[in-house]
């Protein structure tokens, strides 16, 4: 089951700002150098990102929107989940992923058979919520908007997925 951010904390993130949420969440994360490997598939100012590439801050409103941890797991489901609702991620983009996900990326960023398992529930909601293409989003222009109602806006359900997840 998912790392639940709100339960962790004891607050009610639903209710904070995009802004605050992010402060509060990620100040505890220590920040870290993306292995140039990663920065090349993964990151929107690389001439060879995959679809689904977003900028680290972003991905960061990805996990509080989505209410994921820091965890492999969690990590596989954002990166899923943001490829997935890119319309423009094809089996071949897939393929490259998981073949540099599995034996070229470096650890913590290299993936077991478990992540997979998370990457493809993300990619699968990914795909099912209504705003596509999130990763493309101005998210500064959301700062002050509250978690809950960014949830609603974008469709994300985070019951939804987690239930996915029990089966």
């Amino acid at each position: 089951m998912a790392f639940d951010l709100e339960k962790a904390f004891q607050l009610d993130i639903a209710q904070m700002n995009l802004k605050k949420a992010h402060s509060l969440v990620f100040s505890l994360h220590n920040e870290t150098k993306i292995p140039l490997i990663v920065w090349l598939l993964e990151n929107p100012n690389s001439l060879v990102a995959l679809p689904g590439k977003i900028s680290l801050l972003h991905h960061d409103y990805i996990h509080i929107l989505l209410n994921r941890g820091i965890s492999a797991q969690d990590e596989a489901f954002v990166v899923g989940f943001t490829m997935g609702n890119d319309l423009k991620t094809n089996q071949l983009h897939l393929f490259i992923y998981q073949v540099f996900a599995e034996f070229i990326y470096p650890v913590p960023y290299k993936f077991c058979k478990l992540d997979f398992i998370s990457f493809k529930l993300g990619f699968t909601y990914g795909r099912k919520i209504k705003i596509k293409q999130i990763n493309e989003i101005d998210f500064e222009a959301y700062q002050n908007e509250n978690i809950g109602f960014l949830r609603d806006y974008f469709g994300i359900d985070t019951d939804e997925y987690q239930l996915l997840q029990e089966y």
